[in-house]
């Protein structure tokens, strides 16, 4: 298939797929005839798959090149995988943990508001974001 079908198929744009070309993340052929048109193959589709499930997980564009380059040269062992694993477990979970703040937060915030904002207004970590999304100056540091 050209480019535009793969676009169509793979949900990325020209650009993603110039880019994940440039990368090495996808490897098109081209015709036998000689003719300069990229062909994208049903297993491209399925490879651009994998790599967004990837990005959802947290693994950047660069991380995934790295571990598709020690795929590729078949050190990317059972251990190896676990560990990588566990290491994007621990990282997600740290993120989790900042969102769950956040989210705590805003629920405060959202009844202080719908409460007449009566009493102390809530504080994100101590900063002083609430004088500033009120428009008023910023102490002075």
């Amino acid at each position: 298939m050209l480019i535009a079908e793969f676009c169509r198929r793979a949900d990325l744009t020209r650009d993603a797929v110039r880019l994940y070309v440039s990368l090495g993340l996808i490897k098109p052929g081209t015709s036998a005839s000689g003719s300069r048109y990229q062909h994208f193959e049903q297993a491209d589709v399925e490879r651009v798959a994998l790599i967004k499930v990837g990005q959802h997980l947290g693994f950047t564009l660069k991380q995934i090149v790295a571990l598709s380059q020690e795929y590729e040269a078949g050190a990317l062992d059972r251990a190896r995988r676990l560990a990588v694993m566990q290491a994007q477990l621990a990282q997600v979970q740290e993120k989790a943990a900042k969102l769950d703040q956040l989210q705590a937060y805003l629920h405060a915030k959202i009844a202080w508001i719908e409460g007449g904002e009566c009493g102390e207004e809530p504080s994100f970590c101590g900063l002083a974001a609430a004088t500033f999304l009120r428009g008023e100056p910023r102490p002075a540091s």
